[in-house]
């Protein structure tokens, strides 16, 4: 699999890079953390030679696919099945004759955004369907340095509808097919007719920082600074505020993240903590379905909302069904979604209620953050010249 650094490159030269390779190579398969510029190459590249650009529509980091114009007219020409469907005509079934375009589009919202099972099975039965034209997929892991991703995930909203305005101006131009319905930052208003851009409801989430109501620095707090700070938000404001912490394989803890403060209107700082300050794509291993882009273990520390942890909480960072869950379930500060979403994402979920009390997915966290919160406090009121 070919690598391409977006760190070492002007905008300019990497969609020349990129359509290069789509002339040699009929569909390419990008890969790559949150913020390598997947979309927005992609998007840049477009011109009468593409004729259609994909993207999985699962949460993290999303694969691009790419497909000359020649390869698209074909595949929309095969036939690949004949599908049954649930109506007859007297007693004969009726059946519809299904597109290799169509089976594509299937198989992108199947495996990935459906079955969640993983980058390298989606490009496997993307290369399984194209091989009955003789078309053979190229995969490009596309990355670039740390400190780039984090820039470009803090600022990938500024930008957003611009982006998605030239890609439907493109697509109506050009003639290219595409699915995606939004970028982060941004939406398809009209998704049938592919027109309009608009931003998302209070009710949505962008997955950018707009998801915030303020971003507190913690580059001079300590971490027993920021429990304390998420205590104070919470009795204050009762709004849910976290960040994220990075166990290192030598027993190093380091404040990763920014404090963030949420909205009242919901309560997914988690995932966006994680989509920003850490990025995370799909690989299935075993129950845990995304893995980090950095090396450790990540902690995500944030605050029991009662009413915002029940309504939604980590709901959606878990990608499950939870409705079934009643406030009998949620007995404790570590919701269940909570749980599932430690289980998923690899994680340790630590949770601080407005008194102070911790709880977290990792039972032996506890004790350590109550006294790593219990000396901060000590700190605190010594500099005030109060009594302990």
């Amino acid at each position: 699999m070919n690598v391409l650094d977006t760190s070492k490159h002007t905008k300019d030269e990497l969609t020349e890079i990129l359509r290069k390779e789509l002339a040699d190579n009929p569909i390419l398969y990008l890969t790559g953390p949150q913020g390598g510029g997947k979309t927005t190459l992609s998007v840049k590249m477009a011109d009468e030679n593409v004729g259609a650009i994909y993207e999985g529509r699962a949460r993290s980091a999303q694969p691009v696919i790419i497909i000359q114009k020649d390869v698209t007219d074909k595949m929309e020409q095969e036939i690949v099945e004949r599908r049954k469907l649930p109506i007859f005509d007297g007693d004969d079934p009726i059946y519809v004759d299904v597109k290799m375009l169509d089976k594509l589009n299937y198989i992108i919202e199947n495996v990935f955004d459906v079955m969640e099972l993983g980058e390298e099975h989606l490009f496997n039965e993307i290369s399984q369907l194209a091989a009955k034209i003789g078309v053979k997929p190229k995969q490009i892991e596309i990355i670039a340095d740390e400190d780039m991703l984090v820039r470009r995930r803090l600022q990938r909203h500024m930008d957003a509808k611009d982006r998605l305005e030239e890609l439907l101006e493109k697509e109506k131009k050009y003639g290219i097919k595409s699915n995606l319905l939004g970028i982060q930052g941004a939406k398809v208003l009209d998704i049938v007719n592919r027109e309009g851009v608009g931003n998302y409801d209070d009710s949505q989430f962008s997955r950018t920082v707009e998801d915030f109501d303020r971003i507190l620095p913690t580059r001079d707090m300590t971490l027993g600074q920021c429990l304390l700070k998420v205590v104070e938000i919470s009795n204050e404001e009762g709004k849910e505020s976290g960040f994220l912490v990075m166990h290192t394989d030598d027993g190093e803890q380091k404040i990763i993240s920014d404090l963030v403060v949420g909205k009242h209107e919901n309560s997914m700082i988690g995932v966006t903590l994680l989509e920003i300050y850490v990025g995370y794509r799909q690989s299935r291993h075993m129950y845990q379905t995304y893995k980090s882009n950095l090396e450790g273990k990540v902690e995500v520390i944030h605050s029991f909302t009662p009413e915002l942890q029940l309504e939604v909480g980590f709901k959606q960072l878990a990608n499950m069904n939870l409705d079934y869950i009643s406030e009998e379930d949620d007995t404790g500060l570590v919701s269940v979604a909570d749980k599932a979403a430690a289980d998923r994402f690899g994680i340790i979920v630590s949770v601080v209620d407005t008194d102070g009390n911790i709880e977290s997915s990792e039972p032996k966290r506890i004790e350590e953050l109550e006294r790593i919160m219990f000396e901060a406090y000590q700190e605190f009121k010594a500099a005030q010249g109060l009594n302990v």
